[in-house]
Parts: structure tokens; C-alpha cells; sequence
């Protein structure tokens, strides 16, 4: 197991206050659930975030689990000695794959995730729950594994690890949900970058994005959709020997953005 980030659990925004809830279970039995979707993601600062969030509270409900409206997540990325995944995303592969265990810590829920990336522009995402400490080799991920992954999955291991806390609302009128991911870290055995100033967002959707009201805000702000995958910008800051010139942009980026992004390596 790769370690954990001893990252400060992020205080509730404000401006959060104003949203009406969504239960896990409403949210599992609604069309927000966009398993197969169009996703389009925005990097912003803490202080754009909290404007976005003020703009947003008569369109979207705010999800909440245990009385929490934020959750903390843990991401075991998966892949080979050679970065075959990464490589596939890097050199612009059409059709491409990403191999995690994704950890709600706030739940204590894990799965075991295969998300792929088709020409068509959508994302699929396809999983099974695990235990915490699941092994790939164990007969549940073999079997989902052998079935729904292309690859050989004995040269897959663990390479890199995301933390985060994230914020998801969700559509009130139309099948969209936006997750917002603050205090992200990355971190391998021997590297950890942490970024307490910058959020992830992301709209996950199958209709366009014109018809959405966080749409309309983005533009307002001035916060314009840039393609930034957690998995490649982890492995661009923390294996410098691995190619990752088509993400330079991005890390430049989160280098503006962050009024201090921290190192431990």
C-alpha cells in the first residue's frame, strides 16, 4: 500500500451553506449517475471557486453523505514498468485506458475502477466494490479484470497516489453533476506535491455544455475548460524520467495558480 497524505481536511466553504441537498441514494437513482458522459474540467483558485459557488445555488443541489457535504477521496493509480497507460495519453491515443482503486475515506467504500476514453469523446467508467486492501490477483478484481480490461493486469502495480477532498452538486433540471476537488496532492514512495491553493473542477454530462448554467458562470468568470488528467500531471511532477512534454501546459498552470504549492522528496 502507497502511503497517505497527511493533507488538512479542507473547512466548508461558505458559500455552500445556500445549496439544498442531495442524498447518495437520490443522487444513485437519478440520471446524474452519467457512468457513460462528456466531461469537460476547469482549474481555478480557491477565491474563483468560492464566486463560482455563489453563482451556482438555485441550479444545483449540493451532495451530502453522513451529514457531510464534503468527502474525502484516495486514488491507487495502476500501471506498468513502462507507463504503458500514461504513454497512451501522452502520445494522443484515441481510445485509452486509466486502472484505479478509488478509496472514499469519509464512506469507507473502495472500487476497483477501469475508466476508458473513446474517439467518440465519451467516458466510460466500469468498476466492482473491494476491500481497502484488495489485491488484483484476488478472484473478484481477476474475473472483473479478465472480462472488461484489455491488458494483462499481473504487469499492472500501484504508481502514484491522488488525494483530495471534493464537492459534487448536481443538476437540478438536467443530467449534470459537477465535482470540485480541493487540496490535491500527489504522492509515489518517494515524492509527494501538494496544491492547497487550486481546484479541480469538472462537468460530467451527456448534453452540451451551453445548456448548462455552470457553463455560463465559467465564461463569466473567465475560467476556460483546459484538458488535465489527475493521473498524468501526478506522474509528470513525480517520475521526471518518464516523457511529459504534452503536460508541461498544465503544470505551468498549476504553478500560476497556486500561491504555494509545497515538496516533499
Amino acid at each position: 500500500m502507497m502511503k497517505t497524505s497527511h493533507t488538512a481536511f479542507c473547512n466548508l466553504p461558505a458559500e455552500l451553506e445556500r445549496f439544498e441537498k442531495i442524498t447518495l441514494e437520490e443522487l444513485k437513482n437519478s440520471d446524474a449517475q452519467l457512468l457513460n458522459r462528456q466531461e469537460q474540467k476547469f482549474l481555478m483558485t480557491r477565491a474563483q471557486f468560492s464566486e463560482l459557488l455563489t453563482g451556482l445555488s438555485g441550479s444545483y443541489r449540493v451532495l451530502e453523505i453522513d451529514h457531510s457535504r464534503m468527502s474525502r477521496y484516495s486514488t491507487e493509480y495502476y500501471d506498468t514498468d513502462s507507463f504503458l497507460t500514461y504513454l497512451q495519453h501522452h502520445n494522443g491515443k484515441a481510445n485509452r485506458f486509466k486502472l484505479r482503486i478509488r478509496h472514499y475515506l469519509s464512506s469507507g467504500d473502495s472500487y476497483l475502477e477501469i475508466k476508458e476514453k473513446r474517439n467518440t469523446g465519451n467516458t466510460m467508467k466500469r468498476r466492482i466494490p473491494v476491500e481497502g486492501d484488495t489485491k488484483l490477483s484476488e478472484p473478484a478484481p481477476e474475473a472483473f479484470l479478465s472480462s472488461a480490461f484489455p491488458y494483462d493486469y499481473r504487469a499492472f502495480h500501484p504508481v502514484l497516489t491522488t488525494d483530495y477532498t471534493r464537492v459534487a452538486l448536481v443538476a437540478r433540471d438536467h443530467p449534470e453533476r459537477i465535482t470540485f476537488d480541493l487540496n490535491l496532492s500527489f504522492q509515489t514512495d518517494e515524492c509527494e506535491y501538494s496544491y492547497p491553493d487550486v481546484v479541480v473542477g469538472e462537468i460530467k454530462h451527456n448534453c452540451p455544455l451551453r445548456q448548462s448554467p455552470a457553463g455560463a458562470v465559467l465564461h463569466t468568470l473567465g475560467i476556460r475548460s483546459t484538458s488535465f488528467s489527475k493521473y498524468c500531471t501526478g506522474i509528470s511532477l513525480t517520475k521526471t524520467q518518464v516523457k511529459h512534454n504534452r503536460f508541461k501546459k498544465n503544470l505551468l498552470l498549476l504553478d500560476k495558480l497556486s500561491r504555494g504549492g509545497t515538496s516533499i522528496c
